[in-house]
């Protein structure tokens, strides 16, 4: 098949070019069809004859006048293979940046494609993952293109046999150290001999992306910006749409996903307790409170707040705005504020109850009920709850006024 490119000649592209024969075709093409290009080389530093790739790559473009950027990079510790790519991609990034431009290009062809939808399903992926790699991406205001997605390796050695392409090889691919060689050199082999695997991958990637990107519209309608829901509009969505819910919202987080740890988190939603604390990772927790449900983000809450002043006069007009009217025949002083306690009571003139079954008939999630700032005097009686509750039972021959002050 004749490799043919439809991209747009008045944009300037940023060509990620490693020296092997899947970047060089491109190069060639991206010469034969005279676009505006710039091209950055890598250099993993992992095999000594590395170098080689970078001086043909240089020749390349000193040949024919096209603009090189080497850059070298250093990793020695971690998941090589993501964190290179990763620092290739914002590599790239900067470098569109400088160019002010924000188209990226790479070489992944169709083989990629299945390569990648079948490590996904080894590993666990989700409906947008196994759509693995798509031809337009646009991530962080860059758009990444992949004109060579709908073209097998085969088509691309034949280009080379053709046009005599000079590359070189990376005898690391011949390996079987990662996962994706051992997928290229015994798995896709053996589909190909079934029937034309490679094109049924593409149209499964074709149309989980479409389901995906579906879901992920409905995901992004339903969310606000910080994350939080109603409890009960989100178990009226569609499963799928719930999966993805969770999935964004810790994709957000930077949290990792599986299926199990999303699946386990809408059941914990949907069980019977009103108020769940769901933790996410050490830094984050999805707290459930009835119908709410939102992100805790633990450090945000770490700074000490100013501690509060309890503001008593017998004349309101010295206190803010912000007070109330208590009336009593007797209290015990001092007056002082705590937190809830264990057997705390409320009185009311039909009698006393607990304050906890005060605070679950209200419905008060429990991570307000512990911040509650609860007004008492020396004998422990509750006075006054601000937004929430006050004493009316110690009768009518004395009046104070009580407001809380940062």
């Amino acid at each position: 098949m004749a490799i043919k490119l439809s991209l747009d000649s008045t944009k300037l592209y940023v060509l990620a070019v490693s020296g092997g024969m899947d970047s060089m075709v491109l190069f060639d093409l991206f010469i034969q069809y005279k676009y505006n290009f710039v091209v950055v080389h890598f250099n993993h530093q992992k095999r000594t004859e590395s170098i080689k790739d970078h001086e043909l790559v240089q020749s390349m473009c000193r040949a024919h006048q096209i603009p090189y950027y080497y850059i070298k990079l250093n990793i020695d510790e971690g998941n090589f293979q993501e964190i290179s790519r990763n620092k290739r991609y914002e590599h790239l990034e900067s470098i569109a940046s400088k160019l002010q431009t924000n188209y990226i290009v790479t070489a992944h062809h169709l083989d990629d494609l299945a390569e990648t939808i079948l490590m996904r399903f080894v590993r666990g992926s989700n409906l947008l993952g196994y759509a693995a790699i798509q031809p337009k991406t646009v991530m962080d205001g860059f758009t990444y293109l992949r004109p060579l997605l709908n073209y097998s390796k085969d088509d691309i050695k034949a280009y080379q046999a053709k046009h005599h392409v000079h590359y070189l090889e990376d005898h690391t691919n011949l390996e079987d150290t990662y996962l994706r060689n051992r997928i290229r050199h015994h798995i896709i082999p053996i589909l190909k001999k079934e029937n034309d695997v490679l094109s049924h991958f593409k149209n499964f990637s074709t149309q989980s992306f479409l389901a995906a990107d579906f879901i992920r519209n409905q995901t992004k309608s339903f969310l606000n910006r910080n994350l939080s829901f109603k409890l009960d509009a989100f178990m009226s969505l569609h499963k799928a749409v719930q999966m993805d819910v969770i999935s964004f919202i810790l994709e957000k987080l930077n949290v990792d996903k599986t299926f199990v740890k999303i699946s386990t988190i809408i059941e914990q939603l949907n069980s019977n307790k009103p108020n769940i604390d769901i933790t996410l990772s050490k830094k984050v927790h999805m707290i459930k409170a009835y119908n709410d449900v939102y992100i805790h983000n633990i450090n945000a809450y770490n700074i000490e707040s100013m501690p509060l002043r309890l503001m008593i006069s017998h004349n309101k007009a010295d206190l803010s705005k912000n007070f109330v009217e208590l009336c009593y025949n007797k209290l015990d002083f001092p007056i002082h504020v705590r937190k809830r306690q264990k057997g705390d009571k409320l009185q009311f003139t039909f009698g006393s109850k607990k304050l906890k079954d005060f605070l679950i008939d209200k419905k008060i999630p429990l991570k307000k009920r512990n911040e509650l700032n609860i007004v008492v005097d020396s004998s422990g009686t509750i006075l006054w709850i601000p937004e929430l509750y006050l004493n009316t039972t110690l009768g009518n021959e004395h009046k104070i006024y009580i407001s809380l002050k940062e």
